[in-house]
């Protein structure tokens, strides 16, 4: 595992000092240099805090890019992972809308077939 590495990459990637992460995240400045430096591991529910913060999926705080390899668009997994967060009305809207835009790309692939 590789926890401090990922966690000060997203932090970097965002422009962040250890202080403004700490307001950010609700998480001691302290705490987070400590997970940084692999000096302690950070628990379930700190890292639920910090993939919310960053948008990530907790797997991505263990694994890093590793992660994300075997998904072909990682900025869909993102926006996934983002409506999975929606309250549960949310959802379901998103979940129609894309049962609705697979079964009418369906149907148009089966036309186009029968027109060959």
């Amino acid at each position: 595992m590789k926890i401090g590495e990922n966690l000060r990459k997203l932090r970097n990637n965002k422009g962040l000092s250890l202080r403004e992460l700490q307001k950010k995240v609700g998480i001691s400045y302290i705490t987070l240099g400590s997970y940084e430096r692999d000096a302690i591991k950070p628990t379930i529910y700190n890292c639920y805090k910090l993939c919310k913060y960053f948008e990530v999926p907790l797997e991505y705080l263990f694994l890093g890019e590793d992660s994300l390899k075997d998904f072909h668009d990682v900025d869909l997994l993102l926006l996934f992972n983002k409506v999975d967060r929606l309250e549960n009305e949310g959802r379901t809207t998103i979940k129609k809308y894309i049962i609705k835009y697979l079964q009418s790309k369906k149907e148009l692939d089966q036309i186009k077939k029968e027109a060959e």
